[in-house]
């Protein structure tokens, strides 16, 4: 791991409260307005002696964090999933329940613009969706004992079920996936592995 990659881990465990340091300085800066980013980027860079570049690229990373927790709490009742998407640019994606609609949002940031945009008519939030599926794991553990694994997909709003292809789970996993999805209330796609994939438990 490179130092700056180092450096961004620890401050982000130490903002986060699970290193506290009083003598290491946060990368979080007081607003986001123009003078605290650069600010915070310059007691940062006398404090690690790293680039400017990478000195941006922690403190954009530690807006980006604050950003999801902001959003996480502004749209509790309606959240059903938000997930990073910084192929080009710093953005994250919201998907929210219904279809009252929410305009994108644009935030000041130390290495360009935060984006945030907004997808709704999801039919159900994450929080519920987790809570069936605690509610159905057993059973369908018990249903696909050679279940290779199982995720919670919020982009679609879909459980993705992981299996080896084996005749054994061609034969069963349809009719179990459709049983699912009526206890679920939700679409359960199978995803299909190599019968000679090693099986790891979830």
């Amino acid at each position: 791991m490179t130092l700056p990659a180092l450096v961004l881990a620890a401050l982000l465990q130490s903002g986060a409260g699970l290193m506290p340091d009083p003598d290491r300085p946060s990368p979080f800066p007081t607003s986001d307005s123009e003078a605290d980013i650069a600010a915070k980027i310059a007691e940062l860079r006398a404090f690690f002696g790293i680039s400017e570049r990478h000195t941006r690229n922690i403190v954009a990373t530690a807006q980006q964090r604050a950003l999801i927790e902001r959003l996480e709490a502004r749209h509790a009742a309606r959240l059903a999933g938000i997930w990073v998407d910084n192929a080009r640019g710093w953005n994250v994606v919201v998907r929210l329940t219904g279809a009252a609609p929410e305009a994108d949002e644009t935030h000041p940031g130390a290495d360009g613009p935060q984006r945030v945009h907004y997808i709704t008519g999801a039919a159900m939030t994450e929080a519920e969706m987790r809570r069936r599926l605690h509610a159905q794991r057993d059973g369908l553990l018990a249903q696909l004992p050679d279940l290779f694994g199982y995720s919670l997909d919020v982009k679609t709003g879909e459980l993705e079920v992981e299996l080896r292809d084996t005749p054994a789970n061609r034969a069963t996993a349809a009719a179990v996936r459709d049983h699912l999805q009526v206890h679920l209330g939700y679409p359960v796609r199978l995803r299909w592995y190599p019968a000679a994939t090693r099986w790891n438990p979830p």
